[in-house]
């Protein structure tokens, strides 16, 4: 079994050791899932969007290719390939405002 974890949180996944003022309940969830899947010996991709720096913007020249299905940015080909290759996909970010922040939305 594959699963790829899409991960949003602006501390990245390196928040993850409770150390004040770089800590992340979301990233402390994300360690937790991720050692469950290593114990299972379960494939484990993980795509930490802003260790990444993903780039939520689309510009036109984007949107002209998305129309006519030529990849401009490599990035978001790699997530693509990576994800089409998951058997399961895990979500994890903080709710913010009673929603998900616009990076996991854009996502």
């Amino acid at each position: 079994m594959k699963t790829v974890i899409v991960f949003d949180h602006p501390y990245t996944l390196s928040a993850r050791f409770n150390q004040p003022h770089h800590r992340s309940y979301s990233a402390a969830i994300a360690q937790e899932c991720l050692q469950v899947l290593k114990q299972r010996n379960e494939e484990v991709d993980v795509i930490d969007l802003h260790a990444d720096h993903f780039n939520p913007v689309m510009s036109a020249t984007e949107l002209t290719n998305w129309r006519t299905k030529q990849i401009v940015d490599p990035v978001a080909e790699d997530y693509y390939q990576r994800l089409a290759q998951a058997d399961q996909i895990i979500f994890i970010f903080p709710i913010w405002w009673e929603v998900m922040p616009t990076m996991t939305k854009v996502f």
